[in-house]
């Protein structure tokens, strides 16, 4: 097969394009960042803006059998990416996210397809929202797309995407924190999350474009088990052969001491857990299992990962006075 991947250097759209490249695909991958370093050589790469039109159109002059589009964020680009290649691809994977059920009004764990069909955007939403907001905003011009010119657009919905190469290092502010044997704050510890490989989202992509999944449907995908903030972290310090030193505040106590709640990306204020039900009946969906895929990528952390730290890591040492306080009060 000929397929495109809007997207495609790093992260999780690199594992894919090479993933797809093994698998006996033609991929050419179209960046802002093209060529870049550790792709294999048979994959072309072309640069470009996705947000540029003109970009875009320059590679609808030929057909693709597939195209992979990771990097669509608002209502406008997806119109833009509709314009151009209707008609010049037999199927269109529009990489969206679970954050769309967050600008849903009472939606509710487990989060299901139906309920971006069932339910009207929550009003005036905040900042915090936009990243959401643009993912479902653009889901709905390929969805009316399908509706109107039969343009040919499966929407995947991922949860939190965890591996090697996540440039936003949410899941090693954690491992370096265990790493360091000092205290770590898990506010939200018990709620349940579904979070996914990067390397089995890869795996989703391809299931998708291989089976030809039917059109105009929205699948989500994670880990075939949940698991809670508190679950990640004991079982990564059994990886780190590390004792974990967890400390469980209630979020307001930590709001009055100035906690800086970027130090634990992953907390939340409820369950958010994705119901994969339907690609696992419908496309025979399993995960790796969590313990392997967490082994591989803090190993990659460990032995691989020559980056700075992450910027949540600046004020460690105000953690580690915020425990001796939180200790001295119990």
């Amino acid at each position: 097969m000929r397929i495109l991947i809007l997207g495609g250097t790093s992260f999780f759209g690199r594992e894919t394009a090479i993933r797809l490249c093994k698998a006996g695909n033609e991929v050419t991958v179209f960046s802002r960042r093209a060529p870049v370093d550790g792709l294999p050589l048979d994959i072309r790469q072309t640069r470009g803006d996705r947000t540029v039109e003109i970009d875009l159109s320059r590679m609808a002059l030929e057909p693709w059998d597939a195209i992979i589009d990771n990097i669509c964020y608002t209502a406008e680009d997806a119109q833009k990416a509709i314009r151009v290649f209707n008609g010049r691809t037999g199927l269109y994977v529009y990489t969206s996210s679970a954050s769309v059920y967050s600008v849903l009004e009472g939606s509710s764990s487990p989060f299901r397809e139906k309920q971006t069909e069932l339910l009207q955007l929550k009003p005036q939403l905040k900042e915090k929202y936009a990243y959401g907001l643009g993912k479902y905003a653009a889901e709905r011009e390929f969805l009316k797309a399908f509706l109107e010119k039969r343009f040919p657009a499966v929407i995947m919905r991922p949860p939190v995407v965890i591996g090697p190469n996540d440039h936003t290092l949410r899941a090693y502010s954690y491992w370096l924190r265990l790493a360091d044997g000092g205290p770590l704050f898990l506010p939200g510890f018990a709620f349940s999350n579904r979070f996914i490989f990067s390397k089995d989202l890869a795996r989703a992509i391809e299931t998708l474009v291989s089976a030809q999944a039917p059109q105009g449907q929205a699948y989500n995908f994670g880990d075939s088990q949940t698991m809670t903030l508190d679950d990640f972290a004991k079982l990564s310090a059994r990886i780190l052969h590390r004792e974990a030193d967890i400390l469980y505040p209630d979020y307001a106590w930590l709001k009055t001491n100035g906690f800086n709640f970027e130090a634990s990306p992953f907390s939340m204020g409820g369950d958010f857990v994705l119901d994969i039900t339907k690609a696992e009946k419908e496309l025979d969906w399993t995960s790796t299992p969590a313990a392997a895929w967490l082994e591989e990528t803090i190993n990659w952390y460990l032995l691989s990962y020559t980056g700075p730290a992450p910027k949540n890591y600046a004020g460690r040492k105000l953690e580690f006075e915020l425990a001796k306080k939180w200790i001295m009060k119990l």
